[in-house]
Protein backbone atom coordinates (compact mmCIF):
# COMPACT_ATOMS: atom_id res chain seq x y z
CA UNK A 1 0.00 0.00 0.00
CA UNK A 2 1.35 3.43 -0.95
CA UNK A 3 1.57 6.61 1.02
CA UNK A 4 -1.33 9.04 0.97
CA UNK A 5 -0.97 12.78 1.10
CA UNK A 6 -3.00 15.06 3.32
CA UNK A 7 -3.21 18.47 4.89
CA UNK A 8 -1.62 19.54 8.16
CA UNK A 9 -3.06 22.81 9.43
CA UNK A 10 -0.71 24.93 11.49
CA UNK A 11 -2.80 27.07 13.81
CA UNK A 12 -1.02 30.07 15.30
CA UNK A 13 -2.80 31.13 18.49
CA UNK A 14 -3.02 33.66 21.30
CA UNK A 15 -4.82 32.95 24.57
CA UNK A 16 -6.49 35.05 27.19
CA UNK A 17 -5.40 35.48 29.85
CA UNK A 18 -1.92 35.49 28.40
CA UNK A 19 0.76 33.26 29.86
CA UNK A 20 3.40 35.92 30.70
CA UNK A 21 6.34 33.58 30.01
CA UNK A 22 4.91 32.49 26.67
CA UNK A 23 4.18 36.08 25.68
CA UNK A 24 7.72 37.16 26.61
CA UNK A 25 9.26 34.34 24.56
CA UNK A 26 7.07 35.23 21.58
CA UNK A 27 8.02 38.90 21.81
CA UNK A 28 11.75 38.14 22.08
CA UNK A 29 11.58 35.84 19.04
CA UNK A 30 9.84 38.40 16.83
CA UNK A 31 6.19 37.40 16.90
CA UNK A 32 3.74 40.29 16.74
CA UNK A 33 0.52 38.37 17.34
CA UNK A 34 1.02 34.72 18.27
CA UNK A 35 2.76 32.97 21.12
CA UNK A 36 1.82 29.39 20.25
CA UNK A 37 1.39 27.01 17.33
CA UNK A 38 -0.43 23.68 17.11
CA UNK A 39 -0.91 21.25 14.26
CA UNK A 40 -4.32 19.95 13.28
CA UNK A 41 -5.07 16.89 11.17
CA UNK A 42 -8.76 16.18 10.75
CA UNK A 43 -10.39 16.49 14.17
CA UNK A 44 -7.12 15.84 16.07
CA UNK A 45 -4.79 18.51 17.40
CA UNK A 46 -1.15 18.11 18.42
CA UNK A 47 0.73 20.49 20.67
CA UNK A 48 3.42 21.00 23.26
CA UNK A 49 2.40 23.54 25.89
CA UNK A 50 3.71 24.71 29.22
CA UNK A 51 0.50 23.64 30.96
CA UNK A 52 -0.17 20.31 29.23
CA UNK A 53 3.17 19.07 27.95
CA UNK A 54 2.87 17.17 24.67
CA UNK A 55 -0.61 16.03 23.87
CA UNK A 56 -2.76 14.65 21.10
CA UNK A 57 -6.33 15.77 21.69
CA UNK A 58 -9.46 17.21 20.12
CA UNK A 59 -9.36 20.57 18.37
CA UNK A 60 -11.89 21.85 20.90
CA UNK A 61 -9.53 21.00 23.77
CA UNK A 62 -6.58 22.80 22.22
CA UNK A 63 -8.76 25.84 21.41
CA UNK A 64 -9.90 26.29 25.02
CA UNK A 65 -8.89 29.85 26.00
CA UNK A 66 -7.76 30.88 22.50
CA UNK A 67 -8.90 34.40 21.62
CA UNK A 68 -7.42 34.73 18.13
CA UNK A 69 -5.76 32.51 15.60
CA UNK A 70 -4.60 32.21 12.04
CA UNK A 71 -4.28 29.00 10.01
CA UNK A 72 -1.72 27.87 7.45
CA UNK A 73 -2.35 24.67 5.45
CA UNK A 74 0.55 22.49 4.34
CA UNK A 75 0.16 19.41 2.18
CA UNK A 76 2.38 16.52 3.26
CA UNK A 77 3.05 13.45 1.10
CA UNK A 78 2.65 10.97 4.00
CA UNK A 79 -0.23 12.03 6.26
CA UNK A 80 -0.22 8.69 8.10
CA UNK A 81 3.41 9.20 9.16
CA UNK A 82 2.59 12.73 10.37
CA UNK A 83 -0.33 11.39 12.41
CA UNK A 84 1.74 8.53 13.85
CA UNK A 85 4.47 10.98 14.86
CA UNK A 86 1.99 13.31 16.56
CA UNK A 87 0.30 10.49 18.45
CA UNK A 88 3.67 9.12 19.60
CA UNK A 89 4.55 12.45 21.25
CA UNK A 90 1.52 12.36 23.57
CA UNK A 91 2.63 12.39 27.19
CA UNK A 92 6.16 13.67 26.61
CA UNK A 93 7.20 16.67 28.69
CA UNK A 94 7.42 20.30 27.62
CA UNK A 95 10.97 21.54 26.99
CA UNK A 96 11.06 24.45 29.46
CA UNK A 97 14.85 24.86 29.30
CA UNK A 98 14.79 25.01 25.51
CA UNK A 99 11.85 27.39 25.36
CA UNK A 100 13.23 29.75 28.01
CA UNK A 101 16.64 29.72 26.33
CA UNK A 102 15.06 30.20 22.91
CA UNK A 103 15.83 33.88 22.44
CA UNK A 104 19.28 33.57 24.01
CA UNK A 105 20.86 30.26 23.02
CA UNK A 106 21.55 28.24 19.95
CA UNK A 107 21.28 24.50 20.17
CA UNK A 108 22.46 21.89 17.72
CA UNK A 109 20.09 19.37 19.30
CA UNK A 110 16.70 20.93 18.46
CA UNK A 111 15.34 17.51 17.52
CA UNK A 112 15.84 15.76 20.88
CA UNK A 113 12.55 13.88 20.82
CA UNK A 114 12.42 13.34 24.59
CA UNK A 115 10.73 16.71 25.16
CA UNK A 116 9.44 19.50 22.95
CA UNK A 117 8.14 23.04 22.83
CA UNK A 118 5.32 24.00 20.49
CA UNK A 119 6.95 25.03 17.24
CA UNK A 120 9.65 22.39 17.51
CA UNK A 121 7.20 19.47 17.67
CA UNK A 122 5.11 20.95 14.82
CA UNK A 123 8.24 21.30 12.66
CA UNK A 124 9.24 17.69 13.42
CA UNK A 125 5.73 16.46 12.63
CA UNK A 126 5.82 18.13 9.22
CA UNK A 127 9.17 16.46 8.54
CA UNK A 128 7.72 13.10 9.59
CA UNK A 129 5.03 13.70 6.96
CA UNK A 130 7.70 14.40 4.34
CA UNK A 131 7.89 18.22 4.22
CA UNK A 132 10.79 20.40 5.29
CA UNK A 133 9.51 23.96 5.52
CA UNK A 134 12.90 25.02 6.91
CA UNK A 135 16.34 23.47 6.46
CA UNK A 136 16.83 21.25 9.54
CA UNK A 137 20.62 21.48 9.14
CA UNK A 138 20.51 25.27 9.30
CA UNK A 139 17.90 26.10 11.91
CA UNK A 140 18.97 25.89 15.53
CA UNK A 141 15.74 26.95 17.17
CA UNK A 142 12.33 26.84 15.50
CA UNK A 143 9.97 29.51 16.79
CA UNK A 144 6.29 29.97 15.98
CA UNK A 145 7.34 33.07 14.07
CA UNK A 146 9.83 31.05 11.97
CA UNK A 147 6.98 28.77 10.90
CA UNK A 148 4.61 31.70 10.38
CA UNK A 149 7.14 33.28 8.00
CA UNK A 150 7.14 30.22 5.71
CA UNK A 151 5.70 31.04 2.33
CA UNK A 152 2.34 29.29 2.54
CA UNK A 153 -1.04 31.03 2.29
CA UNK A 154 -2.62 31.96 5.60
CA UNK A 155 -6.21 32.51 6.62
CA UNK A 156 -7.53 35.80 7.82
CA UNK A 157 -7.07 36.61 11.49
CA UNK A 158 -9.88 34.84 13.31
CA UNK A 159 -11.31 35.74 16.70
CA UNK A 160 -12.52 32.80 18.75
Amino acid sequence: MGKSSGIVTLRFTSRWPYNPMSLAIATFTGSKFFSHVVSIIGDRAYEASMTHGCRACSVDQVMDGVVRYRDMHIEVPDIDAAIAFGEAQHGKPYDFAGAVGLPLLKSDDWCDDGKWWCSEVVFAQLMAGGVNVLDPDEVHRVTPNDLFQCFYPKSELMRA
